[in-house]
């Protein structure tokens, strides 16, 4: 309203002015048939003078416009901030329920983002593929506990209402401007490279590339922790399920540069500890000395 607002008031001033000038025009035309050629001048000042003011009304009205939208824009993206982090805190108090889910969320999170930095993705994406991996499961909260929980198989039904969390999940989001660019990774991180995912059957590079990194992030964490129906997998074994289930079901590239985050990490962890070792040792001779 206000927007529309400033922009009546300037579109005031702008016929105001017009009418005015056509005005003092008309006059001028009058004294050139009457060869008064001193008043012209006079008059060609005084139309150049509103001109000059009606530019500068009409910049100022311009400029608070879009102050306006900016402070607008700004407390819009304020508030949908406020939306992600109330459903984040939503998510995080359902997962600490049960030890298998706990922490789950930003685990994806974070690994969704790692594999986007070793595959090369700009800075920003990576940080949207971290909060995607925060939130992709929101849409869970329509299944029934008992469904989630169960440490059987699936019935045809309970399947069926598992597979609309996906979409439940990019609807919720949908909203949240700042999420656009990764919401396709939501939306579609259950679907596999031969077409047999859901929630549309999309194959190979018709899933985007932000969603075939999610879903080897989703993949390799519930792997890797207890399940109602199995105990975790360690981490090798997981990666080679990862590497059998490809490229039929997860992007081979994805899954490598996962197993190559992997293997930086244990390696890192291998140089730590033999420092660590080497330090004890020398200050145990130092000791004996």
């Amino acid at each position: 309203m206000k927007k529309v607002k400033l922009l009546c008031n300037a579109g005031e001033v702008v016929r105001a002015v017009a009418i005015s000038a056509l005005a003092i025009a008309l006059g001028a035309y009058a004294m050139i048939l009457q060869d008064n050629h001193f008043v012209v001048a006079i008059l060609a000042a005084v139309v150049l003078l509103v001109a000059v003011g009606t530019i500068l009304q009409v910049s100022r009205a311009i400029q608070q416009l879009h102050r306006q939208h900016e402070q607008s824009r700004q407390a819009a993206l304020k508030a949908e901030r406020h939306y992600f982090k109330v459903l984040r805190r939503i998510i995080s108090a359902i997962e600490s329920r049960e030890p298998y889910t706990r922490g789950r969320s930003k685990r994806i999170g974070y690994l969704a983002r790692k594999i986007g930095e070793n595959l090369g993705l700009d800075s920003h994406l990576c940080r949207l593929l971290e909060l995607a991996g925060q939130i992709h499961d929101i849409g869970l909260l329509s299944v029934p506990e008992y469904v989630l929980d169960k440490p059987s198989r699936l019935g045809r039904d309970e399947f069926r209402s598992v597979k609309k969390h996906a979409e439940i999940s990019y609807r919720i989001l949908e909203p949240l401007t700042f999420l656009h660019e990764i919401l396709p990774a939501i939306r579609y991180h259950h679907e596999r490279m031969n077409g047999t995912g859901y929630p549309y059957g999309l194959k190979g590079d018709e899933i985007p590339l932000t969603a075939r990194i999610l879903a080897v992030a989703d993949a390799y964490d519930a792997m890797t922790h207890d399940r109602p129906h199995r105990p975790a997998l360690p981490t090798i074994e997981a990666i080679n399920e990862l590497k059998r289930c490809s490229p039929a079901g997860y992007d081979p590239q994805c899954v490598a540069a996962l197993e190559e985050l992997l293997n930086m990490k244990y390696l890192r962890r291998a140089r730590q500890s033999k420092d660590k070792k080497e330090t004890l040792q020398h200050q145990t001779l130092s000791t004996s000395a």
